[in-house]
């Protein structure tokens, strides 16, 4: 569906905008174009994930800040945000990851293409394995460096969120 979204030809997306992009085959935009795709994927996850942590927050927070005068803006800044930090740590852990082991957006759209320009570390870890002549003691070997990239950006990030509570 995809593919056909972003077809410089006859795609959808061509068409509701009266351009002719080439989506796909332009090393410029192509990873913009995965991006988009990426991030559509996920938005409907992590939107329940956030509507429900807003729905555990206590609305007698909401009456007291109220009753002192805060405004819409106010109620929010200081009791949404921070209550929600918990939420939106999760949120931007499990983004983090997911953001590391992108594979089958470019797998499907783009085949690490045009080029070498989707080709992300999880699809390279893929080619290298099971593409041409496997090589699966090298391919295991950057598997754990991505392990150790994404546990050292998450060890990061949780240092970071404690400094904030």
């Amino acid at each position: 569906v995809w593919k056909w979204i972003f077809n410089a030809e006859y795609g959808i997306l061509n068409q509701v905008l009266g351009a002719n992009i080439r989506w796909l085959t332009d090393p410029k935009i192509v990873l913009v174009t995965c991006a988009i795709v990426s991030i559509w994927s996920s938005i409907g996850y992590d939107a329940v994930l956030l509507l429900s942590g807003i729905q555990n927050i206590s609305q007698s927070l909401y009456e007291a800040a109220e009753l002192d005068g805060a405004n819409r803006w106010q109620q929010f800044w200081h009791i949404t945000l921070p209550q929600l930090r918990p939420t939106t740590f999760f949120v931007v852990i499990m983004l983090t990851i997911s953001g590391f082991k992108v594979y089958d957006q470019m797998y499907m759209i783009t085949q690490g293409g045009p080029g070498t320009a989707t080709m992300t570390l999880v699809y390279y870890i893929y080619n290298v394995a099971f593409v041409n002549t496997p090589k699966y003691g090298y391919a295991s070997a950057i598997s754990m460096v991505l392990f150790v990239l994404v546990l050292i950006v998450t060890i990061i990030q949780f240092r970071g969120s404690k400094g904030e509570n």
